[in-house]
Order: C-alpha cells, then structure tokens, then sequence
C-alpha cells in the first residue's frame, strides 16, 4: 500500500523542492509560474542553490521590487553562490543597487564570503548609476580584501556611458581577479576610453578579455588610446571592438602596438606579446595591405589568433631582414627563404623576442623538426 501511495504521489513541485533544500537543485533557472515573492521567501532557507539563471523574469517591473526581494533573500540565506544571472530583467537603478548591496554582503559575511565568480547583467537599464554602484562595490571590496573572487561581469546593453565607464576602469584599478568585462552596445565614446579606461589597461594585470562591441563613438582616438595601453598591457589575450566605427587609421595603431619594429629595442619593450584576438569585424573597410602579408585581415576585417601570430611573425622577418637584424641572420649562414619557418617555431616554443635572437645567433639547428 505504502508502495502504491508513493507511486501515485506527484512529483515535488520547484516551489517544494526549494523549500525542501533538494540537494540535487543547484541552479534556479526561473520561477516555475510562482511570483517572484514566493520564490525569494523560500530562498531564505534554501542553501543548495549556487546558480541563478534568470533571464526574462521581469524583475525590473513595479521600481525593481522583484530584484530588490530576491538581493534581500539571497543576502538573508546567507549561502555560497557562485553565479548570478539577471539578463533581459530590464532592471533599473533600484535594483542594480540592491545588488551592489548583496555583493557587498559577500565580502562581509563570512558564510557567503567571495563566493560570487560570475554576474551576467545583460540588457537591462540601470544606466552610469547602476553601473557605479555595482562597481564601487566591487572595488572597496578589492580595497579591503585582496582574495576578492569576481572573475567575469557582462554589462553589455545598459545605457551606460562615460561617467560609468569611469567607475568600471576605477574597480579596474582596484580589482585583481576580473578577467573578463562585457561591455558591448553601451553608450561609450572615445573620450571615455581616452579619459579612464585605456589608463585603467595600462596597470590591470588580470584582465584577460575585453568586449567593446557595438560603442559606436569609441572611433579611432578610442582605439589608438587602447592600442597605446596594449604597448604596456601584457595580459590582455582578447579584444572585441566590432562596430566601433574604427578606420585604417585606428587599426594602424593596432599594428604599431602589436609589433613596433623601430629599433631592438622598442620590439622588445614596447611591442605586445600576449594579445592572441583582435576582432574588428563591421568596422569601415580596412585594406589587407594594411599588415603586408597576414592571412586573415579580409574583407570582414576579422584578427583572429591566426592573424595576430601571422602578424607579429611578418613583423618579426622584416625585422631580421632589415638593417637592424642581417647580422643575426648571417651569421647562422641561413637563407632568407628560411626565416619564417625558423621564426614560427621559435614562436611556438617561447613567445619572447630576445629568445628568438638567441636562437637565431647560434642554433641553426631548431630547424630541424
């Protein structure tokens, strides 16, 4: 009988299941038809979830009441959360501010200490303030705390401009884990990334992707601000700058920064080595001639990690082919037809020029494979 009943008993509604604590729960990927009260008071004494997925939940409706419960729940709770999702809620300032609350809470709270990894905002409309808050809040827990534990934050499509821009590049200053920062289809233009963000990249040492896509008025004097930050940057890996309204001139500057082949010197200290993508796709049409002999600078204008590599490996011949390098060359007895399969697995083996200068002077046989 026992049997039977447990058969024809339903299956637990998500309403229970999180009430419950179901251990096997450990995203809430939306309410389940419940409202948004409901859901946050059972949060309260829920601490299996560690991932909140939720997109077109309507929490930016009535002044951002169901952001603001839900922050208050998930501060309450007070439990490890790895992952918070809130795109296309169409949040306000309201809200974005009681979540800069909650990520102050993890910074405070030792049961929830920086514990939060990923926060994805994308599409809603908290605007500079929404995007101060937020990022004044990560940055003081930056400055009181170096093990801040925030690794990746989408911003994209929130109508935030330069003044919020401002307070970004400030918690870049600040911030020592942030590797990734999304801030596609914004209201950025080149005097904010002139101003404070291309400063910010010169000294950030943890950033590892950049997403600018879509900031129409970032232009060429926000590219070759960026481009001039990338000569100092050295850990920079990924760059988006799609529909940035970039010409020849500003990918110029790109180029200069990704090998500046002037003199010994500046190829070894004021060159870019660690910049592996570079996407200026739906930007005005820039010529293949613009980097000689690369392979994927084509109609699209796409860099891709080919291209990049393709580039500093053309730099790099040029620059043992010319005035300042021949005696580098020579004195291994190589033959220029010999140079780029010599550089490319010099590159392969360590990504440092005075390394493939060494090898060059006495290691004729690296060619060999």
């Amino acid at each position: 009988m026992h049997k039977e009943e447990e058969e024809a008993r339903p299956p637990p509604t998500l309403l229970e299941r999180i009430e419950q604590g179901d251990p096997t729960l450990k995203e809430l990927a939306g309410f389940g038809g419940y409202s948004c009260h409901r859901i946050a008071a059972a949060l309260r004494k829920n601490e299996a979830i560690t991932s909140f997925k939720l997109s077109n939940c309507q929490l930016g409706h009535d002044s951002d009441d169901g952001c603001i419960y839900l922050m208050q729940a998930l501060i309450a709770r007070r439990a490890s959360l790895k992952r918070i999702s809130l795109a296309r809620n169409f949040i306000g300032f309201h809200g974005a501010a009681a979540l800069a609350k909650f990520i102050r809470a993890t910074q405070t709270d030792p049961l929830i200490y920086h514990s939060l990894i990923r926060l994805d905002l994308l599409q809603n409309c908290f605007g500079d303030d929404g995007a101060t808050a937020i990022a004044d809040a990560i940055a003081d827990g930056t400055k009181q705390d170096k093990s801040q534990t925030i690794a990746e934050i989408g911003f994209e499509r929130n109508r935030i401009g330069n003044e919020g821009l401002s307070r970004i590049s400030n918690m870049l200053h600040q911030n020592n884990t942030l590797h990734t920062l999304r801030l596609g289809k914004n209201a950025i233009t080149h005097e904010g990334v002139v101003k404070s963000l291309a400063p910010a990249l010169q000294n950030n040492t943890a950033l590892r992707v950049l997403d600018l896509s879509g900031n129409r008025h970032v232009g060429d004097l926000g590219a070759a601000a960026i481009a001039d930050a990338l000569s100092l940057n050295q850990t920079l890996e990924t760059l988006i700058l799609t529909n940035c309204s970039i010409t020849e001139k500003g990918a110029l500057r790109f180029l200069r920064t990704l090998y500046n082949c002037t003199s010994p010197l500046a190829v070894l200290e004021e060159s870019n080595h660690t910049l592996r993508e570079l996407l200026l796709c739906q930007n005005p049409v820039i010529s293949t001639s613009l980097i000689g002999h690369t392979t994927s600078l084509r109609d699209v204008t796409i860099w891709n990690q080919h291209g990049v590599a393709s580039a500093r490996i053309y730099k790099l011949n040029c620059f043992l082919t010319s005035s300042h390098g021949p005696r580098y060359v020579h004195s291994t007895g190589l033959t220029i037809k010999l140079i780029p399969k010599l550089v490319h697995k010099i590159w392969r083996m360590d990504k440092s020029t005075d390394v493939v200068y060494s090898y060059i002077r006495g290691m004729p046989q690296i060619l060999e494979v």
